[in-house]
């Protein structure tokens, strides 16, 4: 008997304490602060232009602009939109310098393992077209791969491992920047808005 009473303690315990959990009581898109209060929703909402490719490297672009819609998605700072006109901030990504280097031969002379080197210039704008200083414009990212030793993979899976990272780097240095510009507007309204000073 007090062994089910303890069991259904557990339990009503469990319950409770998932029912006040952060987990489940969130806010959805988890909306940074600025002195304790969320950025509005219009202000969150960001279109993912198509990313250019200016490297011989074929497809490398449209995976590279997939994972970051995915990242924006997954973080949740920023409310991706489909529409250009209703999105608030706009980010751009061209593909600049794409390269595969063999970095260990066999003893004929053979490829081994490969470096894979990608460099993408990024650009965050405001609807205006104001440009939204960023900590770097220029974000690389390197992978090395085999597929005779280690763990073995192709150059496809190297390429979507190194695309998946730099994503995740480009979202960070984009939020990043698009935060202190945040910072920034907010200071200014707290400036306009501060009575004079009584001398």
């Amino acid at each position: 008997m007090r062994y089910l009473f303890a069991v259904e303690l557990f339990f009503l315990s469990f319950i409770i304490s998932l029912s006040s959990c952060a987990f489940l009581q969130k806010e959805p898109g988890r909306p940074p602060k600025i002195e304790n209060r969320a950025i509005a929703d219009e202000m969150r909402t960001l279109y993912v232009q198509n990313i250019r490719n200016n490297s011989y490297a074929g497809a490398v672009h449209v995976m590279l602009g997939r994972y970051l819609k995915e990242e924006v998605d997954r973080r949740g700072r920023f409310i991706q939109t489909r529409s250009k006109e209703r999105a608030r901030f706009r980010l751009y990504g061209e593909v600049v310098h794409y390269q595969e280097i063999g970095n260990l031969m066999d003893s004929a002379n053979r490829n081994i393992s490969a470096e894979l080197t990608v460099i993408v210039k990024v650009e965050l704008q405001e609807a205006g077209g104001e440009k939204i200083i960023l900590p770097r414009n220029e974000i690389p990212a390197r992978a090395y791969y085999s597929n005779q030793i280690g763990y073995k993979e192709s150059e496809e899976q190297a390429q979507s491992r190194m695309l998946k990272n730099l994503a995740i780097r480009i979202i960070s240095e984009v939020e990043e920047g698009w935060y202190n510009e945040m910072l920034r507007k907010h200071e200014q309204e707290k400036k306009i808005n501060m009575p004079p000073s009584k001398e």
